[in-house]
């Protein structure tokens, strides 16, 4: 007989809404991250305070999402009563699709971190890398509310 793992079906996390998800990582990158840049500061410490703030906010996105795709059972691992029960619960096809659309979800803001932050790199003044910024985290807040089906989807059968 194949091994299978056992699985903890309580420790599964409690997955927000797309509007609380944004609302929990910008407020948490509003609070963890340096607040106050001044124009007269030195161009190349203006760029570091903008690329952190990116680099944290999609360091918590992923981490996050990450959290929910790892919590959540892979039905090719779980026992087959248990498979079987999470088909007639979740239906196999949407629960895969959904788990499948926050991993694409992740990999997607990580993308969009990865050219603002190189973006940043080169900008020249405050006001650039201050719209630079605004627009990364738009970006990956945007992601993050398509997603709203495929979160709804998983907290509903959770």
């Amino acid at each position: 007989m194949a091994a299978t793992t056992s699985y903890n079906f309580k420790k599964t996390t409690v997955v927000p809404s797309a509007k609380d998800f944004v609302d929990i990582i910008l407020s948490k990158t509003q609070r963890k991250t340096p607040t106050v840049v001044h124009k007269h500061y030195q161009i190349g410490r203006i760029r570091q305070f903008y690329m952190r703030k990116v680099k944290y906010t999609q360091q918590n996105c992923h981490d996050r999402l990450s959290q929910i795709l790892d919590d959540f059972p892979k039905l090719d691992e779980v026992h087959p009563f248990y498979a079987d029960l999470m088909n007639i619960l979740y239906d196999k096809n949407h629960y895969k699709l959904a788990l499948g659309q926050l991993n694409t979800a992740m990999h997607l803001i990580d993308n969009v971190a990865k050219d603002y932050v190189r973006l940043l790199k080169y900008g020249d003044s405050l006001y650039r890398c201050k719209q630079l910024k605004k627009a990364a985290l738009g970006r990956m807040c945007t992601i993050l509310k398509r997603q709203n089906q495929s979160l709804q989807y998983l907290e509903q059968g959770n």
